[in-house]
């Protein structure tokens, strides 16, 4: 049985975790109301752009672009974007159990990748796959410059040096505060069909666009615009489902301290008592052996 003491002491321990993740707590709900904040108003542009994307590759199949050309597929680049720091409940775990299945059903092909997160490059590096790149300390409250160095990766790798046929990035969205589901979407090639299913003009939008001065200058300016875009937008959803995740994580684990205390506590009062009565038992018995005597 436990003495007095280690139990006082475990209490002590409790209390000092329980304080730590009740700041955790605190914490992770103001930067999780600060980065909800920048996702909801980075999702219409970035909504926008893909749409328009998509739209001038259903009109520009006939020009030789290679970011609208399919070729056959025997390397995919991955662009995994995780969290730099644990303690956020499983959305690092479900979003590589979803990588993981993703590469099963493509069996024969050969995978490249491209972090961004700690978690996501030791993850990596754990399984063997083959690093390509890392990105390291992009802040939540950061800037799209921060995220450049990926994008200008994917489109060497791909349109360049053409070592990559298809590109994917796959990250956490942010839904609810109880709610973050892994993502995967294909960046390269851009597929008309994503949008439409058939290639026909959304939402009933026909005609041609007019470019000025030049087509090819004009998308050449405006693809990496729409990495950059679609890229610093999905890792803005990483930040709010991190956030989210770590103070429901610390909620859960404030509780279940405080949980630990109450049972902690009792069990004390409990073996305090049973010293008590032994003592009081003791001075009895030897009281009263003393008058027989």
């Amino acid at each position: 049985m436990p003495s007095l003491r280690s139990i006082r002491s475990r209490i002590r321990s409790v209390k000092n975790t329980r304080q730590i993740t009740k700041a955790m707590e605190m914490v992770a709900s103001a930067k999780m109301r600060k980065a909800q904040q920048r996702v909801l108003d980075t999702r219409p542009y970035a909504e926008k752009i893909y749409e328009l994307m998509h739209r001038i590759a259903s009109r520009e199949k006939a020009w030789s672009s290679p970011f609208f050309e399919t070729r056959p597929v025997q390397t995919i680049g991955v662009l995994l974007v995780s969290t730099d720091r644990g303690l956020c409940g499983a959305i690092n775990a479900n979003l590589f159990r979803s990588l993981v299945r993703f590469m099963k059903e493509r069996p024969g092909v050969r995978f490249e990748f491209v972090t961004i997160g700690r978690k996501g490059r030791d993850f990596i590096r754990r399984s063997g796959f083959n690093l390509t790149g890392v990105i390291q300390g992009v802040k939540d409250r950061g800037t799209i410059e921060e995220i450049l160095p990926a994008t200008q990766l994917v489109i060497e790798e791909f349109s360049e040096k053409k070592n990559w046929q298809e590109a994917w990035i796959f990250y956490t969205q942010f839904e609810s505060i109880m709610s973050q589901k892994p993502r995967h979407e294909k960046l390269l090639p851009i597929d008309p069909e994503v949008l439409t299913g058939s290639g026909n003009p959304p939402n009933g939008h026909s005609g041609e666009y007019l470019y000025e001065p030049d087509r090819r200058d004009i998308l050449d300016v405006l693809i990496p615009r729409y990495f950059e875009t679609v890229i610093f937008q999905r890792v803005l959803e990483n930040f709010a489902s991190e956030y989210s995740a770590r103070m429901v994580a610390m909620k859960n684990a404030t509780a279940n301290a405080k949980e630990v205390i109450y049972g902690l506590t009792l069990t004390y009062n409990k073996l305090r008592q049973a010293n008590i009565t032994k003592e009081i038992s003791e001075i009895s018995s030897g009281a009263e052996a003393i008058s027989q005597g």
